[in-house]
């Protein structure tokens, strides 16, 4: 650029010597002259550059597409049921603790973990003085019998009282009381099972004293069994008393029954409703407190079931997926129902849908595409 710049300013020298000479000192017309000089040179300059400029600059060609190749797999909308999922527990029917009406010293007992029948014996009491305060009784009432006998027959004849003989019947009525209770606590000894269940909880050592109020042992009844949890209030309104519901227990148990209770009020706290399952346990295979995924199917729509990797994010954020539609990659918006291990179940597409399911991170809504099925057959760009 120097070099330049100094050949341009000794040209003009050398025409401002000349111009000089001609006009023999005109320093007016040599001012001009130099001036015309150093345009006509600056223009050439510029000229040469502008050659040099389009003699390096490529050819313009013309804009070629960018067909992009993809893997598609077409898929055809099933029926879904929609369910409401919410995690609970399973929990016994019913779980009394068996308590003594009497008091005594334990002769047996049943171990913990006993399977029992209804009526079957789960405590057997000491019967201790109670025979002979039965027999103490049974003789009293024997000698007030004897009496109140004697005092009617001597009131009917006139030498008694009517009211003597009423109070020898009083005491008669008394001692026969007395025997019955005695009866009642001996009946009390044998502590049996109220229904049909399985021997859980403390259950009283043989020999122990059992007071009366004592728990002799605390039956629970797994059959039919509960799975309980609770549902939002939002969601309440989607369930009814013998609606189905799917139960999925975390020891791998999946069991069915039907809904048997929804409660009427909220937990204040949560602002959820208690809902309870019942589900059958014959074989007592199922066991109390076992954390449960409990499925209730609501409705049923149409959806599509896809891989995972196959959804994307639009431009906006909005989650979807990308469609070859007639050669061009086309952006669908899709909501998610269900998300599990084997893929994705959405809405938003129509009945039948070719998805892009490999290759759809390289292309953007209206990408031009070849499309290959998921069986290797080359379908070509898409019409």
């Amino acid at each position: 650029m120097l070099n330049g710049l100094f050949k341009l300013i000794v040209a003009a020298l050398i025409a401002f010597g000349i111009v000089t000479y001609v006009t023999g000192g005109d320093y007016a017309q040599v001012k001009t002259a130099a001036n015309e000089a150093m345009e006509q040179a600056l223009a050439r300059k510029n000229a040469r550059a502008a050659a040099v400029e389009t003699a390096d600059a490529p050819e313009t060609a013309e804009p070629e597409t960018n067909v992009i190749d993809v893997v598609t797999k077409i898929s055809r909308a099933q029926p879904l049921e929609s369910t409401l999922t919410l995690t609970g527990s399973t929990e016994a029917s019913r779980t009394v603790d068996v308590r003594a009406e009497t008091s005594g010293i334990v002769l047996q007992a049943q171990r913990k973990g006993a399977r029992v029948r209804k009526g079957d014996l789960l405590c057997q009491l000491d019967i201790g003085d109670r025979k002979a305060r039965r027999e103490a009784g049974i003789a009293r009432l024997n000698q007030a019998l004897v009496q109140a006998r004697a005092q009617k027959t001597l009131s009917e004849k006139g030498f008694a009282a009517s009211n003597t003989s009423s109070a020898a019947k009083t005491d008669a009525e008394v001692i026969r009381a007395e025997i019955m209770q005695i009866d009642l606590e001996i009946a009390n000894l044998q502590i049996r099972a109220p229904f049909d269940g399985v021997v859980e909880g403390s259950t009283v050592e043989i020999g122990a004293l059992l007071q009366m109020g004592n728990t002799c042992a605390q039956i629970m009844d797994p059959d039919p069994l509960r799975v309980v949890g609770f549902v939002p209030e939002f969601r309440i309104g989607a369930l009814r008393l013998g609606n189905p519901a799917t139960a999925n227990l975390i020891t791998g148990q999946k069991v069915q029954g039907g809904i048997v209770y929804i409660a009427q009020s909220a937990d204040s706290a949560t602002r959820t409703f208690k809902v309870e399952v019942e589900v059958p346990n014959s074989d007592y295979s199922l066991r109390d407190a076992v954390t449960a995924d409990i499925e209730f199917p609501l409705d049923t729509k149409l959806a599509h079931k896809l891989p995972q990797s196959s959804m994307t994010l639009g431009d906006s954020g909005e989650i979807g997926v990308m469609v070859a539609e007639g050669g061009k990659a086309k952006f669908r918006k899709v909501e998610i129902l269900r998300d599990d291990t084997n893929g994705v179940w959405v809405t938003g597409l129509d009945n039948q849908a070719t998805v892009i399911v490999v290759g759809q991170e390289y292309v953007s809504d209206g990408s031009t595409i070849k499309a290959t099925p998921q069986d290797g057959n080359i379908l070509g760009t898409q019409s």
